[in-house]
């Protein structure tokens, strides 16, 4: 069996240490990333034990990868598939689908890679060496790869290479390189990683010799986050050279080009906030992170750092969510002598405080890509506030994306249903079985889903970090080839109650950090074989326990927390005098479905002075077990509004008692066309 070496990977985007080839390994202690203040385990090394992570990932194994696979490989699904078996001759035809695609395949291939990893599987790994064998015959020997290109060059076509920047090129091959390194990890093979160099040092020659070229065309830049963990696979220096001199490159845009759409209107290092394409940025602020944790540079942290307090406190939904308009303007607030240099922004960040709820865009991949940025700003600080933001994220952001039973997607995510508003918006807002014309979300969700239990813990010289609270195990070692060996009991997020058990620890103290969640308002207890700790709970950080671990040792963490109402900055314009419940990391909605009968969602209100009465109630939605609250409410009938009228005088109302119904707003949807609500008036 081949064996890598333990280093720095970046599993699908997300920051995370490996610790090692999977499996049956001897350790090799190279040095990681010198600006990481933690690594993950290895991508083996942690197995979930059921709870709500868990039983998304058994999901993924079962529904989500094959049935993603059965729509990938169909002509009439995808072409995507297909795509590739033409370009390496092994099919006829002509080029279908997105130019996308190519990159949307790979991600889904990341997500198979990483159920092997848990698995072990041999059907997976035989399916994978099946699908490497066509991906290197489609792949030019040059290392470009493009099926949209490549299919009609190889038919005699005179088809040039980056004709139109928006064919996302250096896009496709970024995927193909993240996806080759998982590979490696999981399986020792080079296969697909010889792939990943050739591309990458296709984009070398490109940036040296077609610099402008190269920096026009970088678009959804998930080529930058490619070569960071391709140079980690390889310890070549040339590839995190490549991926330093992207980040400069950017400033030779021509001006004509540049805008904030593709965040290119001006330098990096001129930023000062979230702005354009959110899906775009959200990877360039990720790949830019990767380039601090190698070399350190405070200028890029520094904006980094500007850009992510202005997202979390400016620009990010409470579900976790960003790119919060269908379209704006680049640049956006400027005096009247600047408006001939306007350019249309898509799927964007807006305005600080613009977070409309009815027509929210937030693609599903945009959230996905804030992920990996936060994840990495978690890893490169020990921050537990960027572990806060990922969390919310991860539930309230990245789980709607899919249906419970693994087959239907959102690519947007309102806040907010009406049938009543019939504005033919661009995207759906009921989740689809297939998004032909951009299927980037639905691969998107299933890999961060199938990976999901590698961010639970991490480590660092003599201590484990805990940054999410789930039922799983955790089985690794540290670079001196020490081990430890814990498992994790609880049913989080539905109840506070954490207990840790050692299982195999060094003969030398050990510090656990477990993180005290900034949204803790009712306190926790800490105790160690039954007894007390003295160590500070304080909300927003992490709490050391460090000692000598014995086998047996247990730590029990019980957090307090309830269904609780928050309410938005009064500059969001669309929530003032609104609510929302949350409990614990979850957001929570009313569904038009759980409502008494002849009561109408808009006309649903929250009372302030008097108790909501909160009864938790252990359900199931579409077979998943989930938490709901039933809660006293108020029906504030109204008179039909005839139509398209637009204002009338106010009409005196009695508001009357009702009880809803609220459930989890990743669940939402999954029981027909409903009607839903994150927020709620509040009276």
């Amino acid at each position: 069996m081949k064996k890598s070496p333990r280093i720095l990977l970046l599993l699908s985007g997300f920051l995370l240490l490996s610790s090692g080839f999977a499996g049956e390994r001897a350790l090799v202690d190279l040095s990681r990333s010198p600006h990481a203040v933690m690594y993950m385990p290895d991508l083996a090394d942690v197995k979930w034990s059921g709870g709500l992570l868990g039983d998304r990932f058994e999901t993924a194994r079962t529904t989500m990868v094959p049935h993603m696979w059965e729509i990938l490989s169909s002509e009439k699904d995808s072409h995507a598939w297909h795509n590739y078996l033409i370009a390496a001759g092994q099919a006829q035809g002509r080029f279908s689908g997105p130019p996308f695609n190519d990159g949307d395949f790979l991600k889904w291939f990341e997500a198979l890679a990483q159920v092997y990893a848990v698995t072990k599987d041999p059907a997976i790994d035989a399916k994978m060496d099946e699908i490497i064998a066509v991906v290197a015959k489609a792949q030019r020997e040059d290392g470009y790869l493009h099926t949209q290109t490549i299919i009609p060059q190889r038919a005699g076509e005179k088809t040039k290479e980056f004709a139109d920047r928006e064919h996302f090129e250096t896009y496709n091959m970024g995927h193909l390189i993240t996806a080759a390194c998982i590979h490696y990890r999981v399986t020792g093979k080079t296969t697909l990683l010889d792939c990943a160099r050739k591309a990458a040092d296709y984009i070398d020659r490109l940036c040296k010799e077609r610099p402008q070229e190269l920096a026009r065309n970088a678009i959804c830049p998930s080529h930058y986050m490619g070569v960071v963990e391709l140079y980690r696979v390889t310890r070549e220096p040339r590839y995190l050279k490549l991926a330093q001199q992207l980040i400069e490159i950017r400033s030779l845009v021509p001006e004509k080009d540049g805008s904030d759409h593709n965040q290119d209107r001006m330098p990096f290092r001129d930023m000062t906030e979230a702005v354009g394409h959110a899906v775009r940025a959200n990877y360039l602020y990720a790949g830019v992170a990767d380039v601090f944790a190698e070399d350190g540079d405070q200028t890029l942290y520094a904006t980094l750092a500007k850009i992510s307090d202005n997202v979390a406190g400016r620009k990010l939904y409470i579900t976790g969510m960003t790119g919060a308009i269908y379209d704006g303007a680049s640049p956006d607030g400027v005096d009247y002598t600047q408006h001939k240099f306007i350019k249309t922004i898509h799927q964007a960040y807006g305005r600080d405080y613009q977070l409309p709820n009815l027509t929210a865009y937030n693609e599903t991949c945009a959230t996905i890509g804030y992920g990996m940025w936060i994840w990495r700003m978690l890893a490169v600080t020990g921050d537990s506030g960027f572990a806060d933001l990922f969390e919310q994220t991860l539930y309230n952001g990245v789980l709607p994306g899919i249906s419970l039973e693994g087959k239907d997607y959102f690519y947007v995510n309102a806040l907010k249903k009406l049938h009543d508003f019939k504005w033919p918006m661009r995207w759906s807002r009921t989740r689809e079985p297939n998004i032909k014309v951009s299927f980037c979300c639905p691969p998107n969700v299933v890999r961060i889903i199938a990976e999901m239990h590698n961010y639970v813990y991490a480590l660092s010289p003599d201590t484990v970090w805990v940054n999410l609270y789930a039922a799983s195990k955790l089985d690794t070692a540290w670079l001196d080839g020490s081990r430890i060996k814990l498992r994790q009991e609880t049913d989080y997020p539905w109840a506070g109650a954490v207990k840790l058990v050692i299982e195999e620890a060094p003969a030398r103290d050990v510090s656990l950090k477990l993180r005290i969640p900034g949204w803790l308002r009712d306190g926790a207890t800490l105790r160690v074989n039954g007894s007390p700790v003295a160590a500070e709970l304080k909300p927003g950080t992490y709490a050391d326990v460090k000692r000598t671990w014995q086998a047996g040792d247990t730590v029990d963490f019980t957090m307090e927390f309830k269904p609780t109402l928050w309410e938005a900055n009064p500059l969001v314009e669309e929530t003032v005098d609104q609510v929302v419940l949350k409990y614990g990391p979850l957001v929570y909605c009313i569904e038009s479905n759980d409502l008494p009968a002849g009561v109408q969602l808009k006309d649903v209100a929250l009372s302030l002075s008097s108790p909501a009465g909160f009864k938790a109630e252990r359900t199931t939605i579409a077979g998943a077990d989930v938490l709901a609250f039933t809660l006293n409410a108020l029906a504030v009938q109204r008179s039909d509004w005839n139509g398209q009228q637009l204002y009338r005088e106010v009409e005196p109302r009695a508001p009357r008692p009702i009880q809803v119904k609220a459930v989890p707003y990743y669940a939402w949807g999954n029981r027909g066309d409903t009607e839903m609500s994150v927020w709620l008036p509040a009276r």
